[in-house]
């Protein structure tokens, strides 16, 4: 089990502020049956350059490392990114370092806002002309535009993922969306967006929960499959 899309990578963003935090993260994503985290921390074009974001989540790989308990084993991270669209986005250089590593799954956060034709746009020519396996990260918050809602809908003509939050179908009110997201993607994915252990806690296991009563284990199934196709390199 792969848990695409997490803030567990220490002192990066909004996420987990320690190593300390982030290990007993990780103990909780293992409780949870999760063998494989993608430390997907916020990229902001407008905050850092690819090279200065890169440097930072080296050196926060390197101090989780290092803070690791030895006799523990601890579900493996992914150095990855959650990167907020931009403009230009489309031709941008570089963007395979933002990508899961080791393969060219990039993780995107569209805007808090209405979105343009440009930016569909854009994100088309990235999957394809530039060949990026693009996620579309927790589309259930941009639905409360009906415009946005019908763009999700044009980005599904493409072989685009939709990673849906597990609190999502925690809530009653944001529910039956998240289940409808998963149902119409063509590459449906779920995962915890954890951010710290009281607010944003890692909970896949509760939405993994929800799937199974609601769309059924093969369903589940198939959300497996997307994610270890999507973060492991080389698989099918």
């Amino acid at each position: 089990m792969i848990d695409l899309h997490t803030h567990i990578l220490p002192g990066m963003d909004d996420g987990s502020p320690d190593e300390a935090c982030s290990v007993e993260m990780l103990r909780r994503q293992k409780a949870q049956g999760v063998q494989a985290v993608c430390g997907t921390s916020h990229y902001y074009r407008r905050q850092n350059s690819i090279d200065a974001f890169c440097e930072r989540r080296a050196a926060a790989v390197e101090r989780l490392a290092s803070a690791l308990p030895r006799d523990e084993a601890l579900p493996r991270v992914i150095p990855a990114a959650e990167t907020a669209y931009f403009s230009g986005i489309g031709d941008h250089p570089g963007l395979e370092r933002l990508c899961i590593q080791g393969t060219r799954t990039l993780m995107l956060e569209m805007p808090f806002t209405e979105w343009s034709d440009l930016q569909v746009e854009e994100v088309t020519a990235l999957v394809l002309d530039r060949g990026f396996r693009v996620v579309l990260v927790h589309p259930e918050r941009f639905c409360a535009s009906r415009g946005n809602r019908r763009k999700i809908q044009q980005l599904e003509q493409l072989p685009v993922a939709l990673q849906v939050n597990a609190g999502a179908l925690l809530m009653w009110r944001t529910r039956r969306l998240g289940l409808e997201l998963l149902r119409e993607a063509p590459i449906p994915l779920l995962a915890s967006d954890c951010h710290n252990l009281t607010t944003r806690i890692p909970n896949l296991q509760e939405g993994r929960r929800v799937v199974r009563q609601k769309l059924g284990s093969g369903f589940l199934d198939r959300l497996d499959a997307n994610a270890r196709r999507l973060a492991e390199p080389g698989a099918p």
